[in-house]
């Protein structure tokens, strides 16, 4: 993690920015929020958070439906977001078998993170460049 011994008061940058070591590779390697933005920045990720916020459990077939990737990918950014702790995967012993996907208390936590999103857009008249 990145370390900074000033007070919050001598800091010159925000306070999740960070470029605190000498060397940014360093940095990059150790930083959190760099962690954090290498997941969101991998491609259905937020997408996916997005649709389980708002539809709370979705069956993997629901997920496909919605974003329109392929399956492989998916199941790949389904799986990273398993792992980091922010949706749960439940399998139903059902013929067929049964699996839907929900966010984690961590995962529903980043609700704030897409509301100031939609604040944002709205605030800044935002509209894609085409």
């Amino acid at each position: 993690m990145c370390n900074n011994e000033n007070t919050h008061e001598e800091r010159d940058t925000l306070d999740w920015h960070c470029l605190r070591h000498e060397n940014i590779k360093d940095c990059i390697e150790e930083c959190k929020v760099q962690s954090i933005l290498n997941l969101f920045g991998k491609k259905f990720a937020m997408p996916i958070i997005r649709l389980l916020l708002i539809n709370k459990k979705m069956r993997f077939n629901q997920i496909l439906e919605n974003i329109k990737g392929s399956p492989k990918t998916i199941t790949s950014r389904l799986r990273d977001l398993e792992k980091a702790g922010l949706i749960r995967r439940e399998v139903f012993n059902e013929i067929p078998i049964r699996v839907e996907y929900s966010l984690t208390k961590r995962g529903i936590s980043l609700e704030d993170i897409f509301e100031r999103f939609a604040r944002w857009a709205l605030n800044t008249n935002w509209e894609m460049p085409e």
